[in-house]
């Protein structure tokens, strides 16, 4: 059914002769691999735009520090490290959850420039995220909270944000995400694989020029 569609659209720009033999089997497996030649993204995956958000803290909750030690989201992005910030709570199901898988997604990246942040909404004074810490034990996640009123906005619980190595927010996941998947795996992969843009050396050659031709004209 497909390719009955792609011979019709070719039809409408190539001449009939075209469109027989090896030429038209070439001309549909392009045309049917073309959405796919990205590679799939993961589940409910939106793009976004190369977003910079404002900066914005939160805290690590210890029970050996006091008060909790504040820290801001910035300073993780400056590591030039792929960053996923995601949101949740322990009284989402789907949040507790997906967070078992987060936190093994976190181990298997744990040599690579990537940085997992599970930020939790839970009222800190509470006390709920901590015993859920000391319950539950995780290695490579850590109990933060309490995030100040310029974090990113969201719908609903649980959100994941996507932020490549200069900073930039370029994709979210609202709801649960598999972190096993391989679309997800691949996603990561693209991601740490990106390169950054080379700064462009500042080039003084000439610059000064002008000002010393004025000096020896002003004193020729």
């Amino acid at each position: 059914m497909i390719t009955t569609k792609i011979k019709s659209l070719l039809c409408l720009f190539l001449p009939k002769r075209l469109l027989c033999g090896k030429i038209y089997l070439l001309l549909c497996t392009v045309f049917c691999t073309l959405p796919f030649s990205a590679q799939a993204l993961p589940e409910r995956y939106t793009v976004i735009s190369r977003e910079t958000l404002p900066n914005f803290y939160f805290f690590e909750d210890q029970p050996w520090v006091t008060p909790p030690k504040k820290l801001y989201f910035n300073d993780f992005l400056e590591e030039k490290k792929v960053v996923i910030l995601h949101l949740w709570a322990t009284s989402c199901p789907s949040c507790v959850s997906e967070l078992k898988q987060l936190e093994k997604a976190a181990t298997d990246y744990m040599n690579q420039p990537v940085t997992f942040i599970a930020l939790s909404l839970n009222d800190p004074r509470s006390g709920v995220l901590r015993n859920y810490f000391n319950r539950i034990p995780y290695t490579r996640l850590k109990p933060y909270h309490n995030a100040s009123s310029t974090r990113p906005a969201i719908k609903g619980l649980p959100t994941t944000l996507f932020f490549n190595k200069n900073g930039q927010l370029i994709g979210r996941i609202e709801g649960a995400a598999k972190w096993q998947d391989e679309e997800m795996k691949r996603l990561l992969q693209r991601l740490m694989n990106e390169e950054l843009p080379k700064a462009t050396p500042l080039n003084l050659k000439g610059f000064f020029d002008p000002w010393i031709d004025s000096l020896k004209n002003l004193f020729s």
